[in-house]
């Protein structure tokens, strides 16, 4: 419902008090009297006794009000929303987003209408649009090269995985900082939040996991390697896959991307000494494929954003509670394949 436009339910019962008012008129009650019956101030009783006077019935009765006129046209809402398809940047407005600030010089520059900022905020849910948080891309990303992987390698895989009757394993590394990953939150106007860190403290709790899909499909469990205060190199990499070829002793296909420690001798040898596991490589700069991305966003920029923790050991527990509450959920991890975009040749019967 437009802000200030009369609802039925209002007009019904303004509508009522109006009629019983006039019924009182006849009866020569005080407006005082009226008012009380009714429950109106006199001076509005008054009015309407007026107007009743003067044009009875049809000029007493309620009408909706629909509020003030929108100062911009459909047509011009469309060529709004056309314009800010361009960055700011275009229009002399600086590099960076489109911010409320922005539109609204947008708006009076191109269609000479001024709005408050919080009214561009109406516009702008009306049109579709709510505020949100960007996501980062690498300007190296071959968005070409991910698509055709998703649309033509992605299923090949999984054809291949079901004729070798093997587990589908994504794998994937991380960190979890001591400086935390900051996330909108609640407070009182004017007092902005502050998230207090340890800084330049580089020490981390490093962590190798894989969301591993059994040859039936209907299993997905997650794996994890913890390594408190190290970086996850070669060596880290191929302990982590020992691990897997025993929890998974039949054949496997691995997924991940091209990280310099999923390369060199330490992996071949492990290839070597494991036929029965296929490397499947992303293509570059894409995580967005990778299923395990979505349980570091579930954990770090969830359950751990504006965290306040000053020592290793504390991080470590709280990254293990945090992602164990994920892997204790297998639909979270479903939704996490799904994120990805690659239910559909999983689960092609099910939607899932």
């Amino acid at each position: 419902m437009v802000r200030g436009m009369r609802t039925e339910a209002f007009i019904e019962g303004l509508d009522m008090r109006r009629r019983i008012a006039v019924r009182l008129f006849e009866r020569n009650l005080s407006s005082q009297e009226i008012a009380d019956v009714v429950e109106v101030h006199p001076q509005t009783i008054r009015a309407w006794r007026r107007i009743y006077q003067a044009g009875g019935w049809e000029a007493l009765k309620a009408k909706p009000h629909l509020g003030p006129r929108c100062k911009l046209t459909d047509t011009q809402k469309q060529e709004y929303l056309a314009l800010l398809e361009r960055p700011p940047a275009e229009y002399g407005y600086g590099e960076g987003s489109w911010t409320t600030g922005r539109m609204v010089r947008l708006i009076e520059d191109r269609f000479g209408v001024s709005y408050s900022h919080d009214h561009v905020g109406v516009i702008m849910h009306e049109l579709g649009y709510s505020w949100q948080m960007p996501a980062k891309r690498a300007r190296e990303r071959d968005e070409g090269r991910i698509a055709a992987w998703r649309k033509q390698a992605w299923p090949e895989i999984v054809r291949e995985s079901r004729k070798r009757k093997s587990v589908l394993v994504f794998v994937d590394e991380a960190g979890f900082s001591m400086i935390p990953t900051l996330k909108k939150q609640w407070a009182r106007r004017g007092q902005t939040p502050v998230v207090r860190h340890r800084n330049r403290w580089f020490r981390k709790v490093s962590v190798i996991g894989a969301i591993g899909i059994s040859a039936d499909r209907k299993q997905v469990k997650l794996s994890i390697h913890w390594h408190p205060g190290e970086h996850v190199d070669q060596e880290k990499v191929v302990v982590f896959l020992e691990s897997l070829a025993r929890e998974y002793p039949g054949a496997i296909d691995l997924v991940w991307d091209n990280l310099a420690a999923h390369g060199g001798k330490g992996i071949r040898a492990f290839q070597a000494a494991h036929p029965q596991v296929c490397l499947h490589r992303l293509p570059p700069y894409a995580p967005d494929l990778n299923p395990v991305e979505g349980v570091w966003s579930l954990t770090k920029y969830h359950r751990m954003a504006n965290h306040e923790i000053d020592d290793l050991e504390t991080l470590h527990s709280r990254a293990e509670e945090a992602v164990a509450d994920v892997a204790s959920q297998p639909d979270l991890l479903r939704s996490c394949i799904r994120h990805a975009d690659l239910a559909d040749a999983l689960w092609p019967s099910r939607g899932q």
